[in-house]
């Protein structure tokens, strides 16, 4: 988490110890990117760099105004405390969106190419939903977390 948005914004501490960069996991992930990219299997993909998992998932979704429900059990990796997974901004992980009937055609690429993948969640609904079990974490309406997305800017330069 050292050098994350989340520490910086809610903890208030810069530093720390950065996510280490497995550069031959990154190459095969970064290659599988684009090879499912020119199979033309995806509707679209998104880095989980700044921000984390649950700021690109959150806007995926405020992007084509639609919500979705995310497990945090199904994300691959170590097990990690909730604001660890929703917050990391660790290396060479992507979201692919995609249509259903692309779906097995993706795993058997992402198996053959020995890619760590999960299924963790569908898009639907107008909430932003991550739960744990059958708990949620968050549950925000798309709608309104677009909005503050959009003010923010203005937000930042009027109230300082």
């Amino acid at each position: 988490m050292g050098g994350s948005e989340y520490f910086e914004y809610i903890h208030k501490f810069v530093g720390g110890k950065c996510p280490i960069v497995n550069f031959k996991e990154s190459k095969t992930n970064m290659k599988a990117v684009l090879d499912v990219i020119g199979k033309d299997l995806l509707k679209t993909v998104h880095d989980c760099s700044k921000g984390g998992l649950a700021v690109a998932v959150s806007e995926l979704c405020m992007i084509n105004q639609i919500g979705c429900d995310v497990s945090l059990e199904k994300i691959p990796g170590p097990k990690l405390d909730v604001d660890r997974i929703l917050f990391s901004e660790s290396h060479s992980r992507y979201l692919f969106v995609l249509d259903k009937k692309n779906l097995k055609k993706l795993e058997e690429y992402l198996k053959m190419n020995k890619v760590a993948y999960c299924m963790i969640g569908r898009f639907r609904g107008e909430n932003i939903r991550f739960s744990k079990g059958h708990k949620p974490i968050i549950d925000l309406r798309v709608d309104k977390a677009q909005k503050t997305w959009f003010n923010s800017l203005k937000e930042l330069v009027v109230h300082g």
